[in-house]
């Protein structure tokens, strides 16, 4: 059998991501396909669109934050709240609320568009008009970002889109309300409107777990990595999975999603050095956090993830530091050591004695995390629907 000639042969890697370029493109087409058909159809039938007017809008960067925005989306939905959806991304699940090719669509309570990608996208949401908008994006309107604050909106409002806070210093600094996911954070945000309201997508997270089947090998490490130079597969590389793996543990990788975006070159180096690991990339985590025993990380909020779905314990590894972000004694060290242990950078390459002395970890109090558990999205519907009420 010659395996000398590979012409012709498509790496896995490679086909999916043809594959998934192909779908974009054909995503892009019946999108645009759908938009020509109801403009020629207003033409034709000489009924024109009103034009859709609200207080209330909702910014996404794309599909990827759907998740953190589904449940208040179908929230408001449910109670006939007024509001539009703004996205950069063509295929954002949030553009199958609507088909715009269906005349009998009802466009009388909430919109969905998208507003483009790059410069064009950009424009779009700095010139938004309404006075409430809801993003889970940080540094809007600080310098050398390209998404200004709109000058018509009033009360600009942010959503974590995980349970650390790990943002660079002044990102929220053009934010007017922030939605807490508890109390832990509030002193970081003294001269803002705090609002305690938990978070929709770890509500979710914490009831699909829960339907889950819980049965794991017994030995299945999850490494999970924030990206950029405070990640710890920046700060320590391939070594320390390849010792765990010698150990004889199971370990799988899962890099931040951006990971795959903006260091793309240092994944695909990292996953040559580690040819026998699999590296999760799916967006969702729940299935990879299902599979693991232990969770391996730094300052990155899936610690919390796993430990409110699972209640199985974590290991903190001291990530890169920076001056830049912002810092937390309850998310660097506090809760490090409430849901497992924290290990210093010294102690690192001790780590598969550490993992092996690993013992029972006392259960903590969920609701000392993550406020209004099972009820964030209430609470959200409830705050949007009081500043639109005054």
């Amino acid at each position: 059998m010659n395996f000398g000639n590979k012409k012709g042969y498509l790496d896995p890697g490679t086909g999916n991501a043809l594959l998934a370029a192909l779908f974009g493109i054909l995503g892009t087409i019946v999108f645009f396909a759908k938009n020509i058909f109801y403009r020629l159809k207003e033409v034709v039938t000489g009924k024109k669109q009103e034009t859709f007017k609200c207080d209330l809008a909702i910014f996404s960067e794309g599909k990827m934050y759907w998740i953190y925005f589904r449940d208040i989306v179908e929230e408001l939905i449910k109670r006939k709240i007024k509001f539009a959806y703004y996205t950069m991304d063509i295929n954002d699940p949030a553009l199958e609320l609507h088909d715009y090719g269906n005349p009998d669509a009802d466009f009388s309570l909430f919109r969905v568009r998208f507003v483009g990608i790059g410069n064009k996208g950009y424009s779009a949401i700095s010139n938004l008009k309404e006075k409430n908008i809801l993003s889970t994006t940080p540094n809007i309107g600080c310098p050398g970002y390209p998404i200004r604050k709109p000058k018509d909106c009033k009360n600009l409002i942010h959503i974590f889109h995980g349970l650390g806070f790990d943002y660079k210093k002044g990102s929220m600094d053009n934010y007017d309300t922030i939605l807490l996911h508890q109390d832990i954070f509030a002193n970081l945000f003294e001269s803002k409107k705090v609002v305690i309201a938990g978070l929709p997508y770890l509500d979710s997270l914490i009831e699909r777990a829960a339907n889950l089947q819980k049965n794991t090998d017994g030995k299945t490490i999850l490494v999970a990595s924030t990206w950029g130079d405070r990640g710890l597969l920046k700060t320590y590389g391939s070594e320390f999975i390849l010792d765990l793996a010698n150990a004889g543990y199971n370990v799988i990788v899962r890099p931040h999603p951006y990971s795959y975006i903006y260091e793309k070159d240092f994944i695909d180096d990292l996953q040559k050095k580690l040819p026998n690991i699999p590296f999760s990339t799916e967006i969702d985590n729940l299935s990879v956090l299902a599979k693991a025993d232990i969770l391996v990380s730094e300052l990155s909020g899936v610690r919390l993830d796993f430990y409110l779905a699972f209640k199985r314990p974590v290991i903190s590894l001291e990530g890169g530091a920076s001056d830049e972000f912002e810092q937390n004694e309850w998310l660097v060290k506090t809760i490090g050591d409430e849901i497992g242990i924290s290990v210093k950078k010294e102690d690192v390459k001790n780590l598969p004695q550490i993992v092996k002395g690993l013992s029972k970890h006392k259960l903590i109090d969920e609701n000392s995390i993550l406020a209004n558990i099972g009820k964030s999205k209430t609470v959200i519907a409830d705050y949007l629907f009081s500043i639109l009420q005054s």
